[in-house]
């Protein structure tokens, strides 16, 4: 697994809000966007640590780092309502490090602003991670939305405005997560004014605070740990899947598909099966009739008791699936292939309500394999590309751009894709002379310039990390002239998608 890009150390985010004199703790991991995720999908930083898309496949967020932050470098742009379809939403979630009190008064602020579309942003809290194929608008409502009544500020960045909105919200359960969107009904459907063109949510900073004093996050480290080493960003992780989807296709029709068979699988009177999982069963089998591999019972129990009685209870379940299958459905014994993983491998999410939902059998239904000859490639993944720099593009130990050889640097940027099949990793870097701390600012400062200038010529929107790494990472001894000016440099990195 990838390890995540973190431009800090993050242990406990501690907001700025101060409540009777303590210092209330702000229960949003990566609340400003800055810690960033390599993806699994792309190895390439395409989003903020700790935060996932609702309908990763149809409507991710945009992570931009195009210099209109307000804070740091980075912020995240939300479709609000799709112009073709108005019921196109993206959302993103994330999970708090401190579960809500039921009951308790929480402050809420968001840095944000809106593109052609009223300045709102709804905020659902929930139990779980939810995630969709569609991504349409969710169903579930939100908890509390913000709008232009809660503005408290107005502020400017680039001349790029932004809002902060601030409200207060007593919590009606103990969530445990954290959703933002719009949670609207289209304002303007199809055939009836068009929908809006570039309905955009920007979002710049979140925070979630307690009054009367700081909870205690006794598992923040553990949360910020799963929540910064899940790098799947483009499909729905396995792991964070939630409990509404009952079936989830794991490679489409020419792979598996995977029936979640939960404590409800037979009817009250245990005499049939229940009529949901009963047409799922059909419907995956009758797209490998005639066509399949045994089918696997895999069963998982999550019990307060030892591993060996989980173990045993999850193959007793799964051992009653085949039997009922067997003498009420027509199968045979030589169909199935039984297993009992007991506590292992968890669908769903483990704390709070959700953790009984682990107690499953799957139903694993496959083709079997293809020869060699026939097996479809896998999509070809590019490696990155990298564009140098030269420290001659700069005036002499500056990180302004020399203007006398921008023609330089346009040959250079002219290389780059703009089909937006491509994201781009901007690093600063400086020889080992002056100090550290020197050499550090330095590097960053023309690492800025460099995507500065990229943001002017119609870049900005591919650009998703600027880092300055001073001396550290040569390409060259530092003990001649000739290795250190190689090593004072500014390195576009290009990373594509797969084919």
């Amino acid at each position: 697994m990838l390890a995540c890009v973190r431009k800090s150390i993050v242990t406990i985010l501690l907001c700025c809000y101060c409540t009777l004199g303590l210092i209330a703790q702000n229960l949003v991991p990566n609340a400003s966007f800055e810690d960033v995720n390599i993806c699994t999908e792309y190895t390439a930083p395409c989003a903020p640590s700790a935060w996932l898309s609702v309908a990763p496949e149809v409507a991710r967020m945009k992570y931009l780092c195009n210099g209109a932050a307000l804070q740091g470098q980075h912020h995240v742009n939300l479709l609000q309502e799709g112009k073709e379809n108005p019921d196109l939403r993206a959302y993103i979630q994330t999970r708090l490090l401190c579960a809500l009190e039921k009951g308790r008064t929480y402050r809420i602020r968001v840095y944000m602003n809106t593109d052609n579309y009223p300045l709102r942003a709804g905020i659902r809290f929930d139990t779980a991670f939810v995630f969709t194929q569609s991504g349409s608008c969710l169903k579930a409502p939100a908890s509390l939305e913000l709008n232009e009544n809660d503005v408290q500020k107005k502020l400017f960045r680039l001349n790029h405005p932004w809002y902060m909105l601030e409200k207060t919200y007593v919590a009606s359960d103990n969530a445990t997560h954290l959703l933002i969107g719009n949670f609207r009904a289209p304002q303007r459907k199809e055939g009836a004014g068009g929908g809006y063109s570039n309905a955009q949510l920007l979002i710049d900073s979140i925070s979630i605070t307690p009054e009367g004093g700081p909870p205690v996050c006794p598992n923040a480290d553990s949360t910020i740990n799963l929540l910064y080493t899940e790098h799947h960003r483009h499909t729905i992780p396995e792991k964070f899947i939630a409990s509404g989807d009952l079936i989830h296709r794991l490679d489409g029709a020419s792979g598996c598909d995977t029936i979640i068979l939960k404590d409800d699988l037979f009817t009250v009177d245990k005499n049939s099966l229940n009529d949901r999982y009963k047409q799922q069963i059909d419907e995956a089998l009758n797209r490998y009739k005639g066509n399949r591999a045994r089918i696997q019972l895999i069963g998982y129990a999550w019990q307060k008791a030892s591993e060996e009685y989980n173990r045993i209870i999850s193959a007793d379940k799964a051992k009653a699936v085949a039997n009922y299958l067997v003498y009420n459905e027509g199968y045979s014994f030589d169909d199935f292939d039984v297993q009992g993983a007991g506590k292992t491998k968890p669908r769903y999410d483990t704390a709070g309500n959700t953790a009984g939902e682990n107690n499953r059998v799957e139903m694993i239904i496959c083709r079997p394999p293809l020869a060699k000859d026939t097996m479809r490639p896998r999509p070809v993944v590019h490696q990155p590309d990298t564009l140098v720099i030269p420290d001659i593009l700069f005036k002499f130990n500056s990180s302004e751009l020399n203007k006398n050889l921008y023609s330089s640097l346009d040959s250079l940027i002219k290389r780059i894709p703009r089909d937006g099949s491509i994201q781009l990793q901007v690093n600063g870097h400086t020889d080992n002379a002056g100090t550290s701390a020197y050499n550090n600012s330095l590097s960053m400062k023309r690492a800025n310039a460099v995507a500065g200038y990229m943001q002017e010529h119609g870049l900005g929107n591919d650009i998703r990390l600027i880092t300055g790494v001073g001396e550290s990472q040569p390409v060259a001894s530092n003990q001649s002239a000739e290795g250190r000016r190689r090593n004072r440099r500014v390195e576009i990195i290009i990373f594509y998608s797969p084919d």
